[in-house]
């Protein structure tokens, strides 16, 4: 397993810049890992990773477990908390892990050695979780493709939804984030 300096100059490096996320995603993960006795976590491709917040805390988690969304390893919940779902799909355990309290290092600080100063039983609660999910949601080719009788763009993996008794996209369902321009 790689030390936590080398997953901390990674993460730093991929998200730019030293913060407290990224101290707190670097630990979480390894702590993740630990637990699921995951030792090199870049060459085991059954991990999937639940973050909840899309923070600083997310790319660290990434850059340490490898999981990617790209690659459908890793997944957004958008619940704006500082946690996170590893689930090991080899062994089938899986773990929440959050942030007990929110720490603030004073300023001017090393964050750093602000953070090592917590033990992980500390900074984190950790329990066990079932994480419910279908073929469609794992890594990998998509399983079924449909496209939208509304603006016939493809819906990947059964992300479509019943409207008026039509299936179609949530865009054209529920309204985009979007406006299209003429």
């Amino acid at each position: 397993m790689r030390t936590f300096q080398e997953d901390l100059q990674e993460a730093v490096a991929y998200h730019g810049h030293l913060c407290s996320g990224q101290i707190i995603g670097v630990r979480m993960a390894r702590l993740a890992l630990k637990m699921l006795a995951i030792d090199d976590p870049k060459k085991f491709k059954d991990l999937i990773v639940y973050v909840e917040c899309d923070r600083c805390l997310t790319d660290a988690i990434g850059t340490v477990t490898g999981c990617k969304l790209g690659r459908r390893s890793l997944k957004w919940m958008d619940y704006g908390k500082s946690a996170a779902s590893f689930l090991n799909l080899k062994s089938g355990k899986a773990i929440r892990i959050f942030t007990k309290m929110r720490m603030r290092p004073p300023e001017g600080a090393d964050l750093i050695e602000f953070f090592e100063s917590f033990a992980d039983d500390d900074m984190f609660s950790v329990k066990s979780v079932k994480i419910n999910y279908c073929p469609e949601d794992l890594p990998g080719k998509p399983l079924a493709v449909m496209v939208c009788p509304e603006c016939d763009e493809e819906i990947l993996d059964g992300r479509q939804i019943s409207h008026n008794g039509t299936e179609m996209c949530k865009a054209c369902a529920n309204g985009a984030y979007y406006e299209l321009e003429d």
